[in-house]
């Protein structure tokens, strides 16, 4: 099979009569709904699992603020002071 360019699949839609046009719509249509369809699914599996990673990412927050000791520096005070 040879590579068609957009360009000459362009060129050839532009030969086809109106009806023909029509036609090729009528065919592409189920083909872009679906295509769009399960991107839009992806997305809203990507969407639900971002929200789920950063629950998670704050829950662990917690639980590190949580069992902090004031006896220890924080990461935060230990990078501060080697920096200095």
């Amino acid at each position: 099979m040879t590579a068609t360019t957009l360009e000459q699949v362009q060129h050839q839609i532009d030969q086809l009569t109106p009806l023909d046009q029509v036609r090729l719509l009528e065919y592409l249509t189920p083909r872009i709904v679906r295509a769009v369809t399960v991107h839009q699914s992806m997305s809203v599996v990507t969407s639900t699992a971002l929200t789920e990673a950063w629950q998670t990412f704050f829950r662990i927050g917690d639980a590190l603020t949580a069992s902090d000791r004031p006896s220890l520096p924080t990461l935060t005070q230990t990078v501060q002071s080697m920096r200095r």
